[in-house]
């Protein structure tokens, strides 16, 4: 009989490693955690923590000029100060960090192997030439930069998320985005409020092209009034270095083609005829890919997918005893998603009599944006391939909640996509949308019926606009029913002689 060291060895120290961890040796199991860099992963350090920190402080400066444009007078805010901003970026992400260090994890009983980690076979895992068995391996390996094939690129000193907030320390005057995700748009955003001159450059037709249709042209408006240039259909043909002063050698020139000039580019900003555009510095943000290599997967015979580790229904590999969670098994490559997959692996583990499923059914997301963008579900055109034409829309106006016009907020909508009566989408864009679309995500979950929203809403704020969705949901459906047309009439006419 093999002799197991531990429970679980757990290969990736970020989101789905840490709750299996942390949870695993809160329940008595010997757990050990291999991670090649930090823990915390890829979120506390290059992704969500110190993006948010840094939109945070790219939002004070836009609400310091808003509040100056209410003055009586001419007051200017003071320019932010981009190492005072960077270095809170980097406090936040510590203190953070701090808690999910190694030190802190093995004060959980949790042993941190700190190195690089390859699969022997039969739960045995090479650390750097140090021999581990387990019971179960859980692979949680993350993803990395998407980066794509540009002539040139790999000659300049490009940014991505991961060298982004480390290797950043001034404001780059002006700076190429290139990807207009949600990573892409974020940064955009937050750069322009600091004061640098943004140019967007997405090859797709539009913005957060995996959103809703309605969703991308309101954040693409969003951004030009901030100062982002922003093309859309952009193709980059070649990148090549652009040596200048006071650029740290990240300079570049990038030629486009197949792109449309923006009306706001003046020959002055760095645009020429032929499409070249000079930058400063230019981050890459086309998205990120599973991180598998170099673990020894195809020597043990776990299987790739389209995504990434491939698994079944419970998360489990093609090799028995091995699992996978997180963003090296996708599509979703989301924090809140990883930690629900080390949940049910990890209940898997103690529970593998009664295997819980990984149900992908409802997963909410948002993109962080100045308004921020909410989505659960299904897109209209999703919908309506799905279910064709029992698809309906019911949405309000950011302009009719009380809420938002006395914020002066009123660009953007609550939209919710319908199949029959059944919530099959939920698209906000708005303050906040980060958080109203957990509620229409707890409704879609729990099957609840659109009458759910009609609840009495606090008044004024912004979730009162779901109360609103429900009832022009509820008129139009009275409306176009039966009753509606045969009954109401007669009601109405009755009530006028009484």
């Amino acid at each position: 009989m093999s002799t197991f060291d531990y429970d679980v060895v757990v290969i990736g120290g970020g989101a789905a490693g840490l709750t299996i961890a942390i949870g695993g040796a809160g329940l008595g199991l010997r757990v050990a955690l291999v991670e090649r860099h930090r823990t915390g992963g890829e979120c506390t350090w290059t992704g969500c923590v110190p993006s948010k920190a840094l939109l945070h402080v790219a939002g004070l400066a836009a609400a310091a000029r808003a509040a100056a444009a209410l003055s009586a007078g001419d007051a200017c805010p003071p320019p932010v100060d981009f190492a005072k901003a960077i270095a809170h970026v980097r406090r936040v992400r510590k203190s953070i960090g701090d808690e999910e260090s190694p030190a802190a994890l093995e004060r959980r009983g949790i042993a941190v192997l700190l190195g690089t980690a390859h699969l022997r076979g039969d739960g045995l895992v090479d650390v750097d030439g140090h021999m581990v068995r387990a019971r179960h391996v859980v692979i949680a390996t993350g993803s990395d930069p998407a980066v794509p094939s540009i002539a040139g690129l790999s000659d300049v000193r490009y940014l991505t998320n991961e060298t982004l907030f480390d290797e950043l320390d001034a404001l780059p005057a002006r700076l190429a985005v290139v990807g207009g995700g949600p990573i892409g748009c974020e940064l955009a955003q937050a750069f322009a409020r600091l004061g640098s001159r943004v140019i967007l450059l997405e090859a797709l037709p539009r913005l957060l092209a995996n959103e809703d249709e309605s969703v991308g042209p309101r954040v693409q408006a969003a951004l030009e009034r901030d100062g982002v240039t922003v093309y859309t259909g952009a193709r980059i043909s070649r990148v090549t270095p652009e040596p200048a002063a006071g650029n740290n050698g990240r300079g570049a020139t990038l030629v486009l083609e197949a792109a449309g000039q923006p009306a706001s580019v003046q020959p002055n900003e760095g645009v020429n005829h032929s499409q070249e555009v000079r930058v400063d510095a230019v981050l890459v943000a086309t998205g990120r890919r599973a991180r598998t290599a170099g673990l020894g997967l195809e020597n043990v015979g776990v299987r790739l997918g389209g995504n990434g580790v491939a698994v079944n229904e419970y998360l489990q590999t093609s090799v028995p005893g091995v699992w996978a969670a997180g963003d090296c098994v996708g599509p979703y490559r989301f924090t809140h998603v990883a930690e629900t997959q080390g949940r049910v692996i990890l209940r898997n583990v103690l529970f593998p009599w009664k295997k819980q499923k990984f149900d992908d059914r409802v997963i909410p997301w948002a993109t962080f944006t100045d308004p921020e963008v909410g989505r659960v579900g299904l897109t209209e055109a999703q919908a309506g391939e799905r279910f064709g034409t029992r698809v309906t829309d019911v949405s309000v106006p950011l302009s009719r909640v009380d809420r938002a016009v006395a914020d002066g907020a009123t660009e953007g909508f609550i939209k919710l996509v319908l199949a029959g009566k059944r919530i099959v989408g939920a698209h906000i864009v708005g303050p906040r949308a980060g958080e109203l679309i957990q509620q229409a995500a707890l409704a879609m979950q729990h099957r609840l019926p659109m009458d759910s929203f009609s609840m009495a809403h606090v008044y004024p704020s912004y979730s009162y606009g779901l109360h609103q969705v429900a009832d022009r949901a509820a008129r139009r459906r009275l409306s176009d029913s039966s009753f509606g047309q045969l009954v109401l009439p007669l009601l109405r006419r009755l009530a006028l002689r009484g």
